[in-house]
């Protein structure tokens, strides 16, 4: 007989977002982006400010999506500054020993070999700078491998 609950959810997501902070001198006078002596008419953090807001998208899409299954307990979204390593670096042993993606996958997550910002679904990047996933994709993605988890969660209470 399946229980009702399940304590360990079967979908761990780990949003690891940009820095938010953009390192550069300022002061009272200005900025260096704002100083058009030093950067001409460019924004100096165009790039930056565009994965942010990539990002943004992105985390907005996971966490409107699967919001039934938050509250049921399937699934957790967690947001993580890069710069909170003691947090973040126990959740990804964690995750990486409770979920198992395989050793390679489990070795690049744990040791942090991708660049900001990132996704991490069960240990395995899912997600980094460059290979960044667009809304639609990240959803079906999760949902996929919260599909597999079900069936294998139900296949083991059954036998």
């Amino acid at each position: 007989m399946p229980s009702e609950t399940n304590s360990v959810p079967q979908v761990s997501i780990i949003l690891i977002r940009e820095t938010a902070e953009q390192m550069s001198g300022s002061g009272c006078c200005g900025r260096v982006a704002g100083d058009p002596c030093l950067t001409g008419s460019r924004d100096a953090f165009q790039e930056v400010r565009r994965q942010q807001e990539a990002f943004g998208i992105l985390h907005r899409a996971v966490v409107e999506f699967f919001a039934e299954q938050q509250q049921r307990g399937e699934l957790t979204i967690v947001t993580v500054d890069p710069r909170n390593q003691p947090y973040l670096i126990p959740k990804l042993l964690k995750d990486v020993w409770r979920y198992r993606p395989g050793w390679g996958k489990g070795l690049c997550s744990t040791l942090q070999f991708f660049s900001l910002p990132a996704v991490i679904v069960n240990g395995r990047i899912l997600s980094r700078r460059g290979r960044l996933l667009d809304p639609d994709a990240l959803c079906h993605a999760v949902n996929e491998i919260l599909t597999v988890s079900k069936a294998q969660s139900l296949r083991q209470e059954y036998s």
